[in-house]
């Protein structure tokens, strides 16, 4: 009798451990947004929330509408109640992204003040939204110490294959393929960060997994050993945000939706996920 009431002890203490162990580590989002009026921009921002939320919860979910205003971030964005933040999604349409805040957002990428930052920053309109496109990717190459290059733009409701021979590619599996709009791709992207390719590649001309530079990336994917010498944050990119609403006559958000969050969210946080952060393993000892 003394032994089993031992052992119902022992698993009631490691339940209540459990469960206070995923409460203390309930996954966290922050979406930083530009400030915009257009219909379908404030759309895309609106579905990004949702789509996030729905997976960690609203209430693990923060919105700052405030990348267009100077100074609208700093260090404390990312690391003050009711952060710190599993991940950080950075959104852009028709307005620029504040200087100062490209700053911080390079600190907060080459110094892991979040565990994944993720960037939807669109290329629509380069000559009126500050260069949006260019600067996330000069952020990245000088957050990561990558060599990324900014590619053609073009293409409208189109399909991105999902690279299977990535070995990040094994998160994003529910995710294939990803739909987009009008976009602008990324070349000089070594193979096995190629995460998502040039709509219409065939499988067969996937490439191999490797450092090999390969252009017309759709989304590339920086796991934290690789990022600013293993001392960075988990880097997703993709220079569009038409995934998350539908232009007319395409339905890019429409198929999209219920697949993004929770890819995103298993990258970064699962104990497998691309994102590959460190893990912390727990043992009981059943004479305690």
């Amino acid at each position: 009798m003394q032994k089993i009431i031992r052992a119902l002890g022992f698993l009631l203490t490691a339940a209540l451990l459990w469960g206070g162990s995923q409460q203390a580590f309930a996954q966290k989002v922050l979406l930083l947004t530009t400030t915009e009026s257009a219909a379908d921009a404030m759309q895309a921002n609106d579905n990004l929330e949702a789509e996030f939320g729905s997976v960690v919860g609203a209430a693990n979910l923060t919105r700052m509408t405030v990348l267009s205003n100077a100074n609208g971030i700093s260090q404390a964005t990312f690391t003050a109640a009711p952060g710190p933040y599993d991940i950080v999604v950075v959104a852009s349409t028709y307005n620029p992204i504040d200087n100062t805040n490209w700053a911080v957002l390079q600190s907060a990428v080459a110094n892991r003040w979040a565990n994944s930052i993720v960037f939807f920053v669109d290329g629509c309109c380069e000559a009126t939204n500050g260069a949006n496109a260019q600067k996330m990717v000069n952020t990245l190459n000088a957050a990561t110490g990558s060599t990324f290059l900014l590619g053609s733009s073009g293409g409208n409701d189109a399909q991105f294959p999902l690279n299977t021979n990535s070995p990040y590619a094994a998160s994003f599996t529910g995710l294939n393929p990803f739909y987009g709009g009008a976009i602008t791709y990324i070349n000089n992207v070594p193979a096995s960060n190629a995460l998502y390719l040039a709509a219409g590649t065939p499988p067969a001309s996937f490439p191999p997994a490797g450092t090999t530079p390969t252009n017309s990336v759709y989304g590339l994917l920086i796991p934290t050993i690789q990022s600013n010498a293993s001392n960075g944050a988990c880097v997703f990119a993709v220079v569009d945000i038409t995934p998350f609403y539908d232009p007319p006559a395409t339905l890019t958000w429409t198929n999209n939706r219920g697949k993004v969050g929770p890819a995103f969210v298993n990258a970064a946080t699962s104990e497998n996920g691309a994102c590959g952060l460190p893990k912390v393993t727990k043992s009981f000892d059943k004479a305690d």
